[in-house]
């Protein structure tokens, strides 16, 4: 379970990675396209509490990261930690709403951004109607069927999230940010409390 988490963790990492640049960026910023940020205050919590294992394969340009990440979620916050393959603490998030605390590994690179990994994190799990509140001053439109989501600026789709079979936290996901050219694959699996 742990090696699944830190693959998430891995994947949405690579979201800051190719984000333009996060010299100037507040650490409550995260950047979905060149041009679109997003403020993680917005973000709200989901009303439910979860325990998730999630292994993550990410991928940018030429290279592939592989996380183990466990993620506890409650109404009032999200704890996240991630492991690299050989199982050294990589990062470490603790995300209130309207506040963002992370200790990073002094190995990760720079372009590694909690307010990014959260805001993928919420991209692909989070309810829709939560998902939706969380952008609605944003410029971003959500479309949603059984099978995947996306998030649509300026008339184009910029991030497309392609579901397995299950429901919730209990399935597969494939992220694809169009905008900025890396993926994620994610598998996922809600853990007893």
């Amino acid at each position: 379970m742990i090696a699944r988490n830190v693959a998430l963790v891995a994947a949405f990492m690579l979201a800051g990675c190719a984000a333009p640049s996060f010299e100037n960026l507040d650490k409550n910023a995260a950047v979905i396209a060149p041009g679109l940020v997003f403020q993680v205050a917005s973000l709200q919590a989901p009303a439910k509490d979860a325990n998730v294992a999630q292994q993550i394969v990410a991928h940018f340009r030429d290279q592939t990261y592989a996380f183990d990440v466990q993620i506890q979620i409650s109404p009032q916050e999200l704890d996240l930690a991630a492991l690299d393959g050989m199982g050294r603490r990589a990062l470490t998030v603790n995300w209130k709403p309207g506040a963002i605390d992370a200790s990073a590994a002094p190995w990760l690179p720079p372009f590694v951004r909690p307010a990014d990994i959260l805001t993928d994190i919420a991209i692909v799990y989070w309810p829709d109607d939560a998902l939706k509140s969380s952008f609605a001053n944003s410029g971003v439109t959500i479309a949603e069927d059984s099978g995947s989501r996306k998030l649509i600026a300026r008339k184009r789709n910029v991030v497309v999230v392609t579901y397995g079979d299950g429901e919730g936290w209990n399935r597969s996901a494939k992220f694809k940010n169009l905008a900025l050219g890396y993926e994620i694959d994610i598998q996922s699996a809600e853990l007893p409390p």
